[in-house]
C-alpha cells in the first residue's frame, strides 16, 4: 500500500512539473521582430512593437465623421492581420478599463483621461479590423481624430516615429525639448516602461538601460532629449 502511494506521489509531481513547464513562456516568445524585446512587458505592448516592425505590410484608411472617426486597418499577411485584430481588441479593453499606454505622450494620456466619453465599436474584416470611435463631447472628438491621424503616421513611418510625442489639438510641440521619462535603471528613459537589462548603452560616463533596441537607438541619436548629464 505504501509503495502504491509513493508511486502515485511521484507520478503527480511529474505531472505538475510538466504542466508548470508548459505554462512558462519560452524565451523570445511573443517578441517583436528585430526589436530585442523580452518577456518583461505586457503581451499587448509586445504586439505593438511587432506591428511597428511590420508596418510596411499594413494598410489603413481614415474616414472622418462628424462625431469621431472610422478607420480600417488591414494586412494581406495572416500573421499581421491576427496581430492587428488582437491589438485593436486589447486597446478597446484598455480604454474601457482606463489602463493607458504611452502615458508620456500628451495626446494618448489625454485620450485615456476622457475614456469614459468615448464609444468604440470594432468589427473584424477579412484582412483586419474596422474601428468606429465616437463621442458626444466636441473636445474628445478632436482627440479621437488626432489620435487616428497619429496611428496612421505609425503605420506609414514605422519605428522611426515610435517615440514621437503628439501635442494636444491646437497646441504646438516645442522641438528639441527634454522629454526623458525614466531613470535608465529600472525605467526606460524614452518611454518610462520597465527596462531590459540586456539592452544598454553608456551615456555621460554611466550605463543606461532601455526597454527595447529602438529606444536605445533613439537615445543614441539625440541623447540630450532623453538622458540627463
Amino acid at each position: 500500500m505504501l509503495r502504491k502511494i509513493w508511486y502515485f506521489s511521484i507520478a503527480l509531481m511529474i505531472s505538475l512539473g510538466a504542466v508548470t513547464a508548459q505554462a512558462q513562456p519560452q524565451q523570445g516568445q511573443g517578441r517583436g521582430m528585430g526589436m530585442g524585446m523580452r518577456g518583461n512587458q505586457p503581451q499587448d505592448m509586445r504586439t505593438i512593437h511587432t506591428l511597428f516592425d511590420e508596418h510596411k505590410k499594413i494598410t489603413r484608411t481614415i474616414k472622418p465623421l462628424a462625431n469621431g472617426v472610422e478607420t480600417v486597418t488591414e494586412s494581406d499577411d495572416p500573421r499581421v492581420k491576427a496581430l492587428l485584430v488582437e491589438h485593436s481588441w486589447a486597446m478597446k479593453k484598455r480604454l474601457e478599463n482606463k489602463q493607458p499606454i504611452r502615458q508620456w505622450d500628451p495626446l494618448f494620456a489625454e485620450l485615456f483621461k476622457h475614456a469614459d466619453k468615448i464609444k468604440m465599436e470594432l468589427t473584424n474584416t477579412a484582412k483586419g479590423v474596422k474601428v468606429v470611435e465616437t463621442s458626444t463631447d466636441a473636445y474628445v472628438v478632436k482627440l479621437i481624430q488626432a489620435h487616428a491621424a497619429g496611428v496612421s503616421e505609425f503605420v506609414r513611418e514605422g519605428v522611426s516615429v515610435m517615440h514621437k510625442e503628439h501635442p494636444l489639438p491646437g497646441e504646438k510641440k516645442e522641438e528639441g525639448a527634454f522629454i526623458g521619462k525614466g531613470d535608465g535603471i529600472e525605467s526606460c528613459p524614452v518611454t518610462g516602461e520597465p527596462v531590459n537589462k540586456d539592452i544598454k548603452f553608456g551615456f555621460y560616463g554611466r550605463t543606461v538601460y532601455f526597454c527595447c533596441e529602438s529606444c536605445r537607438d533613439a537615445a543614441r541619436k539625440n541623447p540630450e532629449r532623453y538622458i540627463k548629464p
